[in-house]
């Protein structure tokens, strides 16, 4: 009877921990249900615009970032600083009281939080730069509002991220799924400011 007993509460307690299991990696992976489509253009329309963005004489340049703990803000500084890019903070209207989840549940419903401020001037960019976190491996849901609240068709799109674990391609497909017909090139995690240099350089901007 004891083994029997035994045995049932180690079938409910692996029960238990299979739940926990598969309800904690559904938190992690909000977008995990979500049905997501890369809007950019191709490689080939993308390499277009790209040669006659980079032909210019000058170059207009907007690093847009949104920085929750800091470290995007450092790396957005630094690019804004090498390019002598324009610096645009992307912040939220409404302060997160918990981010953890509130972040968690903006992504899970493909919510698009209101921002604080607008770029005044976006017509006169050739590139933007744009800049987040990894959350939960993808962009932060107000990145997605950033790139749908402005015609960005036409101009240079790179986007970087900060992250101690994750790469950039788990956020590549809630990026592209708000870059309709836009020109997506060149994305990099930075890991550190020591890799600016080389990766602008990589992009062909620094000889501007």
């Amino acid at each position: 009877m004891n083994v029997k007993k035994t045995m049932i509460v180690g079938s409910i307690f692996i029960i238990i921990c299979v739940f926990f299991l598969v309800g904690y990696n559904i938190f992690r992976y909000p977008t995990l249900f979500r049905s997501l489509n890369d809007y950019s253009l191709n490689a080939e329309q993308t390499e277009q615009i790209k040669q006659e963005i980079l032909s210019k004489e000058e170059l207009t340049i907007l690093v847009a970032y949104f920085s929750y703990s800091g470290t995007t803000q450092r790396v957005a500084n630094e690019i804004s600083e090498k390019t002598s890019g324009d610096l645009f903070e992307i912040t939220p209207k409404t302060n997160y009281s918990n981010v953890y989840i509130e972040s968690n549940m903006e992504i899970r419903n493909n919510a698009r939080p209101e921002l604080a401020s607008e770029v005044e001037n976006m017509d006169a960019y050739d590139i933007v730069f744009v800049g987040y976190p990894v959350w939960f491996h993808a962009t932060p849901a107000l990145i997605n509002t950033f790139l749908e609240s402005y015609n960005l068709e036409g101009k240079l799109i790179i986007p970087f991220c900060t992250s101690g674990e994750s790469d950039i391609d788990e956020t590549m497909p809630t990026f592209l799924n708000s870059s309709k017909d836009l020109a997506v090139y060149g994305q990099s995690r930075i890991s550190s400011v020591n890799q600016i240099e080389s990766w602008l350089e990589e992009l062909e901007i620094l000889k501007k």
